[in-house]
């Protein structure tokens, strides 16, 4: 049998000079904490990816934020043009004189109802917009005007109470004034212009002639550069238009019915 010192001289073998026992394992040191230069090199490389991804993020989101506006604009598009479809023609975008039955709108309505009489019709333009700024119809309220619909009644179709309206309106983006705006853009409405030959027809005017202002801002009708000089966009039919991210109209971030994206993607294009 061994004795206890034989056991313990197997156990602890004589070491080596400079060699650790076998059965007694070095001295665990602390953790190293991260110098200074270490953690400014961290920040530093936190920062450069911080300035590669912001943009690269603010422009992804700008550019769902601009479909989704172009998305609308297109369903705007397609309203009136069911509109066109149903009644036999666009609606006019501007009644600055009387809200008569003779003139712009008063015309249109009675060509789409013929029992409606001049001054009925009068009577209901004016009721529908006394508490507008103005009263009248122009091409920052037009959209909400017309495709809010008529009643069922043929003699008084834009009596105030239940129109069939041929476009879903967000009401929390509809104004007083009936303007109608892109989510989270108040200063930017969407305007109609349709196509004419004057102004006095109550239509806005070919090359750029007519303007309007629209919440302190001016808008004309869009015109392009062809081969043989200049020319309406959408000469036929008409135009809708809302100012860009910056909600200024006239920028290169502008959109519409008749560019693809933006004013800028379309100039890049040509």
């Amino acid at each position: 049998m061994k004795t206890n010192a034989a056991k313990a001289s197997a156990c602890h073998p004589p070491a080596e000079v400079g060699q650790a026992s076998a059965c007694h394992a070095p001295a665990s040191h602390p953790p190293r904490g991260f110098t200074l230069v270490e953690l400014l090199v961290v920040i530093g490389i936190i920062g450069m990816l911080a300035a590669i991804i912001t943009p690269v993020v603010l422009q992804s989101l700008t550019k769902a934020r601009n479909s989704a506006i172009k998305a609308e604009i297109d369903m705007l598009h397609m309203a009136i043009m069911n509109y066109k479809n149903e009644y036999g023609a666009a609606p006019p975008c501007l009644d600055l004189v009387t809200l008569s039955g003779t003139g712009a709108a008063g015309k249109h309505v009675l060509r789409a109802f013929p029992r409606c009489t001049s001054g009925s019709a009068a009577v209901q333009f004016t009721q529908l917009l006394s508490s507008k700024t103005p009263p009248n119809i122009y091409p920052g309220n037009s959209i909400s005007f017309w495709l809010s619909g008529y009643t069922d009644d043929p003699v008084a179709p834009l009596w105030p109470g239940a129109r069939k309206k041929l476009y879903d309106f967000d009401l929390a983006r509809v104004t007083s004034d009936g303007l109608y705006h892109p989510s989270g853009k108040p200063n930017s409405p969407y305007i109609y212009i349709r196509s004419g030959t004057a102004a006095s027809g109550g239509y806005g005017a070919i090359g750029g002639v007519a303007t309007y202002n629209v919440e302190g801002q001016t808008y004309s009708p869009q015109i392009q550069v062809t081969a043989s000089g200049t020319s309406f966009f959408n000469p036929d039919t008409f135009q809708i238009l809302c100012a860009g991210r910056d909600e200024v109209f006239g920028n290169e971030d502008d959109l519409s019915n008749f560019w693809p994206g933006t004013r800028k993607e379309y100039s890049e294009s040509k």
